[in-house]
């Protein structure tokens, strides 16, 4: 399972899927001072990223997948949303 909560502690792992999205709201609905470790997730649905963001929980381990600790990362450790990234030719 690539979600696993502990008291104060949801460890991500490898790709977390909309299945575990429900779970991990709850538990975060439910857990002061919650924090999430990130180091071995790969992939992170929409709803799992989304609530994150919502419930704000502190990060205790960011992620080592590349794409995650570039552009995910940062969006759950700032108060501020990061700049865009420009994608290519403006019109």
């Amino acid at each position: 399972m690539s979600l696993q909560m502990r008291d104060r502690v949801a460890t991500l792992s490898g790709v977390l899927t909309v299945d575990e999205v429900e779970p991990l709201v709850a538990w975060l609905r439910a857990t002061r001072g919650a924090s999430v470790n990130l180091r071995e997730c790969t992939h992170l649905h929409t709803g799992a990223f989304q609530a994150l963001l919502c419930f704000r929980p502190k990060v205790s381990a960011a992620p080592r997948d590349p794409f995650l600790a570039a552009h995910v990362f940062p969006w759950l450790t700032s108060t501020r949303p990061p700049p865009m990234m420009k994608t290519g030719g403006d019109s």
